[in-house]
This record gives C-alpha cells, structure tokens and sequence, in this order.
C-alpha cells in the first residue's frame, strides 16, 4: 500500500507515439503523470503544478526544448525542477552545452531503455516526496510550537489571576483579623475596667477568671 504522496511528472513530446511509450514505462510508479505535446503547453503546466521532474523533447516545432527548459528556469517556483532531455539526434557538446546551461540534469536517447528511465524517474520521485514529508514535519512543528506559545499565554495569564487573587485573600484576611480583634480589645478594656473598680469585691474564683478572661484577649489580639 503506498503511503507516500503521489507527486507529478511532466512527460513533453511532439510525438503522441513517444508520450505513450513513456506512459507505459513510468506507470509502474504510480504517480501523476501529465502530458504536453509542446513546450508552450508545458510552460502552462508548470504554471499550474509543481514537478518532481520532466521529460522534455528537445526538438520540437514551436519550440525546443532548451528554450521551454531556459523559460521554466527563470520562474522562482519551477527554476530548481530537475529537467531531464530526451533526443533522438547523436548528442553533440554543443547540444549538451545549451541543455545543461538551460539547466538540464541529464541526456537521454531515444528510443529510451525503460529499466535506465524508470530507475532514473524513481530518484527523484523520491527527492520530491522526502521534501514533502520534510515540508509537512516542519508545518507541523510550527503547529505545535504556535499551541504551545498559546498555552503558555494561558497559563501565564492564569499565574496572573492566582496572583491577583492571593493579593486580595490576603487583604480580606487581614481585614476579617483587624474586625476579629476589634471586639477583644473591647473585651479586654472591659476586663481591665472591672477590675479596677470591683475588684476588691470579687472572690478568688471570679479574680481567677477575670485574670483568664484577660490572658485570652492578650493571646488573641
């Protein structure tokens, strides 16, 4: 079962004999393939996929395929796609110079060995897909980061509010104190007021409680 993603090849040839062959061929892969008889229509579809890799024609009636590979390299989004030529001419270096210089990875003959083809397709479909699970670790990294930076905000908001909320525990506390010793003070003058004026009067038993009744005030106030 495959689990990677599927990604596209750009097949461009003249000749609807010749992209069939190299449909056959590169089928077993089972990625997207996507044809062009021209290099104006392959210059649309770059415009509106993203490849792995092409196969490009070099020689074709409206334009080459150096010249469609030199167009492609100037776009900042396709200016990295591998380009791979096919030609059924003899390779010569000036050939081999300008297709290189338009940007081209490799040279094959026509007719092409399926084995050397697919073998060579198979590379760089791999490239594309481990970018691709690159891409999406990445994507997924900054996901998380993002949630955990938005948690942390939450939590330091949180820590704020436990803050605040200790602060004004605090100053509840200390005011419910402040009213609890208020009426102990009132006690205690009381006390002290009583035994001022009755104390001589007072048995040994009431002195007695009197002394803890003050005693108690004094521990709490």
């Amino acid at each position: 079962m495959q689990t990677d993603p599927r990604v596209n090849i750009l097949l461009v040839d003249d000749e609807p004999a010749n992209l069939h062959a190299l449909q056959a061929v590169l089928e077993p892969l089972e990625q997207n393939l996507i044809t062009a008889s021209s290099g104006t229509q392959a210059l649309r579809q770059v415009l509106e996929h993203d490849f792995a890799v092409i196969l490009l024609d070099v020689q074709m009636p409206d334009m080459s395929g150096i010249e469609a590979a030199a167009m492609i390299r100037e776009r900042e989004r396709s200016k990295t796609t591998p380009i791979i030529f096919l030609t059924g001419v003899v390779k010569t270096a000036e050939m081999m110079f300008k297709g290189y210089s338009a940007g081209a990875v490799d040279y094959l003959m026509k007719p092409v060995i399926s084995g050397v083809l697919r073998a060579k397709i198979e590379v760089f479909v791999e490239l594309a897909q481990a970018r691709h699970s690159l891409h999406q670790e990445i994507a997924e990294r900054a996901r998380i980061a993002a949630e955990i930076s938005k948690l942390n905000m939450v939590l330091e908001q949180r820590n704020e509010d436990l803050t605040a909320a200790n602060s004004d525990l605090e100053a509840f506390s200390h005011s419910v104190s402040h009213d609890l010793r208020m009426p102990l003070r009132h006690i205690q003058a009381y006390v002290s007021m009583i035994e001022q004026s009755a104390l001589p009067r007072l048995s040994a038993d009431e002195q007695r409680y009197m002394e803890i009744g003050r005693a108690s005030c004094r521990e709490r106030v």
